[in-house]
């Protein structure tokens, strides 16, 4: 494992959770001493974060018999979020119960997965992946008759779930990522121009689409949604990316940009930003609340011209509420106070992006009222920023009010040498 020291900033806004407890380590004298040597101290507190990005603490007490006598494992959580899916918990623990026994010499690594499996088997409580019936998958029927979409799709695999996504094209990748509560199928008016200029790549979030959908809401964070993503990009390599990203794109995208800068080349927002916990736009607290008094979303895409075949397209991963945990908490998921979880990973996230000096193309629709003034914000953040091309008569579906004109003026700015 590797520690860390968390800002005391970051800690504010988090809780601690006792998930491991040992009130008497020093029975074992050996196995007490092997444990303050391994992290050099007999009484006080290390932090480290686990595969799933969640952090933990481990904090050892002298009772005064001369060595660690006593420890405790914490988990610290976002303060206003509910804890994590338990079968997260338990794999991280699982690894640091492995790392705790290989620090001595008279514990065998080998009867904690003993111990753990038996455990597993016994009580059924202790799960290192998803439970069986927690993840549903939208029968492949539902996508029969995608207007504009003959793309077939293709899945990998990221953290025991299906992510779905398309691909077309030659060159370097083109990563185009959509928002709430639609799916890959938004840009379908896009890719054929962009293809022309890159690989594009289009993946389906978790939960949408047509990709994995887990049934519980604590399955959806914020947090995991850019996970999720930064090990999408990671399992299929990808570098030298240009990033498309409209609604949730942004949020996911630009945080996922400050945490691996070097792979990517460009990045062009639209109808997006990357929300510091302040400044929303009524339309979005209108549709915040309405969102969130629903059972299930009705899902429709504003614009008149969709036929009623492309509209069921939009509503082809829903089934039914079931399928819909993820479209439902996403809008609670924004970071709407400074203290709201993912403001504060937000902030640092912004001063990361402050001081690179990837090329920006701020792409608007003139009839958002969504993320109207996001824009501007997002002109104050980048050192090498195009001026902001205005959509006329695009709200905020732009790929679908003008999609071939937007995808069109991407190509230019691509072409141009101004990037």
């Amino acid at each position: 494992m590797e520690f860390v020291k968390p800002p005391a900033e970051e800690l504010s806004y988090l809780r601690a959770d006792s998930l491991l407890w040992e009130q008497e380590l020093d029975v074992r004298p050996e196995v007490a001493e092997d444990i303050e040597k391994a992290l050099g101290f007999r009484a006080g507190r290390v932090y480290w974060r686990s595969e799933h990005d969640h952090l933990y603490a481990l904090e050892l007490a002298d009772a005064g018999r001369g060595r660690p006598s006593q420890a405790t494992v914490y988990g610290f959580w976002d303060r206003y979020e509910p804890r994590p899916p338990e079968h997260e918990i338990d794999a991280d623990l699982f690894k640091f119960l492995l790392w705790f026994a290989g620090q001595t010499k008279s514990l065998d690594p080998a009867d904690i997965e003993v111990t753990a499996t038996f455990a597993q088997r016994q009580t059924g409580r202790v799960r290192l992946t998803w439970p069986e019936g927690s993840v549903l998958r939208t029968p492949e029927e539902r996508f029969s008759v995608l207007p504009g979409f003959p793309y077939p799709p293709r899945y990998v695999e990221i953290e025991g779930l299906r992510m779905a996504y398309i691909e077309y094209g030659e060159g370097d990748p083109i990563l185009l990522l959509h928002g709430e509560p639609t799916w890959g199928y938004l840009y379908r008016k896009m890719i054929p121009a962009l293809a022309k200029v890159g690989r594009v790549i289009v993946p389906d979030y978790i939960g949408f689409g047509r990709s994995d959908k887990p049934v519980a809401d604590n399955a959806y964070s914020y947090k995991s949604h850019c996970r999720w993503m930064l090990q999408f990009i990671n399992k299929l390599d990808l570098k030298n990316i240009t990033l498309v990203c409209q609604d949730w794109g942004g949020p996911i995208g630009l945080r996922v940009v400050s945490q691996m800068p070097d792979r990517f080349c460009r990045i062009v927002p639209m109808n997006t930003g990357i929300p510091n916990g302040m400044g929303f736009s009524d339309a979005f607290m209108v549709w915040r609340k309405f969102s969130q008094r629903q059972r299930f979303l009705d899902v429709r895409i504003g614009s008149s011209a969709l036929t009623p075949e492309e509209q069921n397209a939009y509503r082809a991963p829903f089934p039914s509420e079931e399928y819909q945990a993820g479209a439902l908490v996403f809008p609670r998921l924004v970071p709407i106070r400074p203290d709201h979880p993912g403001a504060y990973d937000n902030r640092v996230a912004i001063e990361i992006l402050r001081t690179l000096d990837i090329p920006v193309l701020p792409v608007a629709g003139e009839n958002d009222p969504i993320t109207s003034g996001a824009v501007h914000v997002l002109r104050g953040i980048f050192k090498n920023v195009a001026p902001v091309v205005t959509i006329k008569n695009a709200g905020h579906f732009i790929q679908e009010d003008a999609g071939e004109e937007v995808a069109k003026r991407i190509v230019e700015w691509m072409k141009s040498g101004k990037t």
